[in-house]
């Protein structure tokens, strides 16, 4: 599992000495000629575990996936600037630049299709409190004392049924999870970490903001989310994924908000691409910018208008599961989602406390182009944490709740490993609390992972075209109805109902007496998932309802 940073240099085009300093600017190229790789032999420029997880889910390598042209960046350090990173998928490359002067005409070269300002070499003052902490009335308990094996991170956890998964052990083994965010600070040096490092879990680490770096020498915040899926120690603070590995990447700088941020999420994108990423977690979003003139407007969140929307997507199209906090500004003059949020396919979170309240800071739906967002939510409210320099307590933000959520993923696709990254969001979903009445605050409500994991055991997927009974209506309100469209004979004693609750516990079985049967007084149950068997010819099929 343990990657080494020479297999990381060889295969992406970065430069590790580029300075620091000077404005950055994305020179988009026109095509890839030159280039010394190909598509025949991926092996060249991504690893063995990203071509494994192609292979599993049947994702070609395309022309997309080359590097940048070795000779269009020879000429870019020929000219004097610096490449600091390149875009695969994008066909760009970042460049430093000390001297505005040195971009004239570059433009208007053959293979360039723009070149575009990022980052000013004098910043602007930081106007926006990016990481300042949020402060909001507590609405729980907070525990002062430890709590089972978990620690403070007990309640947090068994919110989203995330322990049934720990139980059945799913901890994350054997799963790649990359994290973009603005820094490590002290994560190699923390207790709740040993066994990332003892275990050979740490598996690298990646500084696009400052190649020259250290990520564990930078922002905590990074740290903070971290210590939501990969801390283990029992009695005290326990992840969501205290098993998997990690790779952590720096894309954000926390003394600015420029648009080469969102370039540098994107390098980071590729890069967990590059090196065989399961999932990803980015505690990190965008809408503006110290420059007024860099600001998005709502109407760009639409899922195809950004580049860094379209990037997450393409994470998804290589087999990766992108998972994103929704934003926190909820209670301020912009309200909505930020962008990589409104990515189709992406899950995205919202922030609750531990009685599933919603956070005030919570950003809100929908999508420009008025999709249900965010997907889900956990707790990103009073959430448990480990803090620097060295101390558990609670946070707030849809930072928080995002890799909750995230580490639990990795735990499912670990128990499913033949599911599509598709299939498993698609659980995940379906599992949430209000899957049958998602709103845009809450999307489809909290997630329970423990349903997730029989939806995805059930198979349910299999349409009703195909099945002996057809089952309706779905979603129900007091009654269903069963009616057999099987070709065999059916008689009073072969067919037998049984509905099922999404814990497991039988709550009625009976015999069906003929080709049509409806099951009645079911007004009382909760709303949630229920799951059906019907039993025919000693034959036995699965449905999953949904009572409103």
């Amino acid at each position: 599992m343990k990657l080494t940073c020479l297999w990381i240099l060889f295969c992406l085009p970065l430069l590790a000495n580029a300075q620091s300093n000077g404005a950055r600017y994305r020179v988009e190229f026109t095509d890839k000629a030159g280039s010394v790789y190909d598509i025949p032999h991926p092996e060249a420029f991504l690893s063995e575990r990203a071509l494994s997880r192609r292979n599993r889910y049947h994702i070609p390598v395309d022309e997309n996936d080359l590097p940048v042209s070795s000779v269009y960046l020879d000429s870019l350090k020929r000219h004097g600037f610096k490449v600091l990173y390149t875009s695969r998928w994008f066909n760009f490359a970042t460049v430093a630049v000390v001297s505005p002067e040195d971009t004239a005409g570059v433009s208007k070269w053959n293979f360039v299709r723009s070149i575009k300002l990022t980052r000013p070499d004098n910043m602007l003052k930081n106007a926006i409190k990016k990481w300042s902490e949020i402060k909001t009335p507590a609405t729980k308990s907070i525990q002062t004392e430890a709590d089972d094996s978990y620690g403070y991170s007990s309640e947090q956890i068994a919110q989203l049924n995330g322990k049934v998964l720990h139980e059945n052990g799913f901890k994350g083994q054997g799963m790649v999870i990359a994290i973009l965010d603005a820094g490590f600070r002290a994560a190699n040096q923390l207790a709740v970490f040993d066994s990332l490092f003892l275990q050979d879990r740490m598996l690298g680490i990646r500084d696009f903001v400052n190649p020259e770096s250290n990520v564990f020498e930078e922002y905590q915040h990074g740290m903070n989310v971290l210590s939501l899926m990969g801390a283990n120690t029992p009695g005290k603070l326990v992840g969501t994924a205290p098993d998997a590995s990690y790779f952590l990447i720096r894309t954000e700088d926390e003394n600015s908000e420029y648009p080469v941020e969102m370039d540098n999420y994107i390098a980071g994108l590729e890069l967990a691409d590059s090196i065989g990423a399961d999932v990803i977690n980015a505690s990190l979003g965008y809408f503006y910018f110290d420059d007024p003139a860099d600001n998005l407007n709502y109407d760009e969140l639409d899922g195809k208008t950004l580049m860094i929307t379209q990037a997450v997507e393409t994470a998804e199209q290589k087999g990766m599961i992108v998972c994103v906090s929704a934003g926190n500004e909820g209670d301020n003059a912009w309200q909505h989602i930020i962008a990589p949020v409104d990515a189709n396919g992406v899950l995205s979170m919202a922030a609750v406390n531990i009685a599933g309240e919603r956070a005030p800071f919570s950003s809100t739906g929908p999508s420009a182009d008025g999709r249900i967002k965010p997907e889900v939510a956990a707790c990103g409210w009073d959430t448990w944490i480990q803090k620097y320099p060295d101390e558990i307590g609670v946070s707030n933000g849809t930072s928080f709740s995002s890799p909750l959520v995230a580490g639990l993923t990795a735990c499912l696709w670990q128990e499913y490993p033949d599911k599509s990254p598709a299939e498993i969001v698609d659980a995940i979903i379906q599992s949430a609390s209000q899957y049958a009445s998602p709103d845009n605050y809450l999307g489809y409500g909290v997630p329970d992972f423990g349903k997730a994991s029989l939806l995805l055991q059930e198979t349910l997927a299999d349409g009703d075209s195909e099945k002996q009974w057809k089952v309706s209506p779905n979603p129900f309100d007091e009654n269903i109805r069963l009616e057999y469209q099987g070709n065999g004979l059916l008689d009073d004693a072969s067919a037998t109902f049984i509905l099922i609750s999404s814990t497991g516990t039988i709550l009625k079985e009976e015999r069906l007496s003929g080709r049509v049967e409806l099951v009645n007084n079911l007004g009382a149950l909760p709303s949630g998932l229920y799951f059906l068997q019907v039993i025919t010819n000693g034959t036995t099929e699965n449905h999953k309802l949904i009572k409103r």
